[in-house]
């Protein structure tokens, strides 16, 4: 299993072409959820330290339930795109087995995100180089997913992954920054 998520990460067109094979949903929850588990846990349990240990695992928990639903509802939107963009069409099975296995970077950067918990304050720097690192990371083998899966070639993949994150953020965070903006307006704070 080891050699496989070596495969993933770092010997990506390879190891996507192998899962893809035998697509395991129950495997890719597992990975998913072990991933994502470990980086909020060792996140919360490092900053929220003086909370009770039954609130850093409902934040855990919350956050696992939450990240598991978009980024399967954020498949499906990909597949969705893909098809208006006419392209050839592909396993949606396949490419919902294969995100869980998008966000193991977290896991490799788990030890980056307990270190930069053990230096405070002066490592939120590096917690959020560790994020956007892993985040990086993640969208690199959604795209190389999305060639497996769709066979399609690495520049309209990355178009189809950018298109879709602006799609999230006009959906999700416009709204919500026009309307600070307004509100701050009408206070007359800027």
């Amino acid at each position: 299993m080891r050699r496989k998520t070596y495969k993933l990460l770092f010997e990506t067109t390879d190891g996507m072409n192998e899962l893809v094979k035998q697509k395991s949903l129950w495997r890719s929850i597992s990975y998913f959820t072990l991933s994502i588990g470990l980086y909020t846990g060792v996140v919360t349990n490092t900053w929220l330290l003086q909370m009770p240990l039954q609130v850093r695992f409902g934040i855990i928990l919350a956050t696992v339930i939450v990240l598991g639903t978009a980024l399967t509802i954020y498949g499906f939107l990909l597949h969705g795109i893909l098809e208006t963009f006419g392209a050839v069409q592909g396993d949606v099975k396949a490419l919902i087995c294969l995100l869980g296995y998008t966000t193991l970077p977290f896991l490799v950067l788990t030890p980056a995100a307990l270190l930069a918990g053990k230096m405070g304050v002066y490592g939120l720097p590096l917690l959020g180089i560790a994020f956007v690192l892993g985040f990086g990371w993640m969208l690199y083998l959604l795209i190389h997913s999305l060639e497996v899966i769709y066979i399609i070639n690495f520049t309209r993949a990355c178009v189809t992954v950018l298109f879709s994150l602006l799609l999230l953020y006009i959906v999700f965070i416009f709204p919500w920054q026009v309307g600070f903006n307004l509100l701050l307006r009408a206070l007359q704070l800027s």
